[in-house]
């Protein structure tokens, strides 16, 4: 690698956590950090020690609330992060780390590491939540989402920051080295003889400064020891075979209202990286773009002249309503983003002025109230949720009526032009 052509610098550590306690306050007696030396082209600093497994069982990271859809999607190592728009994270880059580490603990005379999916979600997510600090964090619980059994871990992370020519699998390359030269080929736990799995995650972020236009690269490398013989699940010879197809995220940029909008939610951290590039063409004359955040969750913001950029989170349990009723055929767009309220959660559509509102209960998931309908223009009058409640039911057909049931046990009932209300 041709390292003339790129200003590099690279900071590194490795942190010993137990159970989320600080790394200092959780050495071992008789143990001791790696020694440190100065690199070439910047600086290297940082520790080794090993993790025994927690005593309870593991927190997953990201907790599912009542409108999270638990099915949702994960690239190779988890979706790409803070810098989906300049450089993509795609599996090579992955497979680079991967060849790296095991080619350091071949030197090592150690025996070669498996791949993980799940190790390597967790590992992914930290990348993520780094480069969209900016900035070395040690993940307070590397054991999230880890499969169960295993007995010890340790977590390296570092960031390289780059100009030149090259980015994407040299960058990876680099800084990996860069990573684990810092550390005495036998003296630290990425070289002990129980690791047994690897976690890898890779994120990219643009950057701008004196030297140009740049980017930089965070690497995080977790190793995990199970006892001899135990079958991990999700483990793979190479990254390569546990990819989960089109984990590469392609490099879409956002723009104009939608990316106000985008921004004002939090970016990648809030809303995600951009997973397709913005399309027009709806009803209306609206235009939307969907986006991944780093733990599967999907929103899309759509935009319209009449009502501006508003997010529908597909993954939660209003947007899966609204796509399950036909987008924007059957609602319409969105014309407010989705609210809190006392007992619940609502949002807003209208399609050709007529307003749905969609709204979600602990006890009835979420329901339809056609606002423009007879039966919904009853239950706006009676006060909303705080009169008759919240939708139990959407409106569906008894012989000759059309009825509605809500919360607090009130029925609204609708035939031939007339509407009256039973409890």
């Amino acid at each position: 690698m041709n390292l003339i052509r790129t200003v590099l610098t690279v900071s590194t550590a490795a942190a010993l956590l137990l159970g989320g306690l600080p790394a200092a306050h959780a050495m071992h007696p008789g143990e001791s950090a790696g020694a440190e030396a100065p690199a070439a082209d910047g600086h290297l600093h940082g520790g080794a020690a090993s993790a025994p497994v927690p005593e309870e069982e593991p927190v997953p990271e990201v907790a599912p609330d009542e409108h999270t859809d638990p099915g949702a999607e994960d690239a190779v190592g988890g979706p790409v992060g803070a810098a989906a728009a300049t450089h993509p994270t795609t599996v090579a880059h992955v497979a680079e780390a991967f060849r790296i580490v095991n080619d350091h603990r071949s030197q090592a005379k150690r025996a070669p590491l498996a791949y993980n999916t799940e190790l390597s979600r967790n590992a992914q997510r930290w990348a993520d939540a780094m480069a969209a600090a900016g900035k070395e964090m040690s993940n307070p619980d590397p054991w999230a989402g880890a499969p169960a059994g295993g007995i010890r871990m340790d977590q390296y992370y570092g960031r390289g920051q780059f100009t030149g020519a090259f980015a994407g699998a040299d960058a990876v390359e680099a800084l990996t080295h860069y990573l684990l030269d810092f550390y005495p080929r036998n003296g630290t736990d990425q070289f002990a003889r129980d690791l047994t799995h690897l976690g890898i995650g890779v994120s990219h972020v643009a950057t701008s400064g004196p030297a140009g236009p740049g980017w930089q690269t965070y690497v995080t490398l977790y190793y995990y020891a199970y006892p001899a013989g135990q079958t991990v699940p999700g483990t793979y010879a190479k990254p390569v075979e546990g990819a989960v197809p089109g984990s590469a995220v392609p490099a879409y940029g956002v723009r104009g209202a939608i990316g106000n909008k985008w921004a004002q939610l939090g970016g990648t951290t809030g809303v995600g990286a951009p997973i397709m590039a913005e399309r027009g063409g709806l009803a209306e004359g609206g235009v939307y773009q969907e986006f991944r955040r780093a733990d599967g969750r999907r929103s899309t913001i759509y935009w319209s002249p009449s009502h501006g950029a508003n997010v529908i989170h597909n993954t939660a349990s209003i947007g899966r309503k609204w796509i399950a009723a036909g987008r924007e055929h059957n609602f319409g767009l969105p014309s407010t983003d989705e609210r809190g309220i006392s007992g619940g959660a609502y949002q807003v559509f209208t399609r050709q002025g007529r307003g749905t509102k969609v709204l979600w209960s602990p006890g009835a998931g979420s329901r339809a109230v056609k606002e423009y309908g007879a039966i919904g223009r009853a239950w706006k009058a009676a006060g909303h949720e705080r009169g008759y409640g919240f939708p139990v039911t959407d409106e569906y057909p008894h012989g000759a009526e059309v009825r509605q049931r809500f919360s607090n046990g009130y029925t609204v009932h609708w035939s031939a032009g007339r509407t009256w209300v039973t409890r």
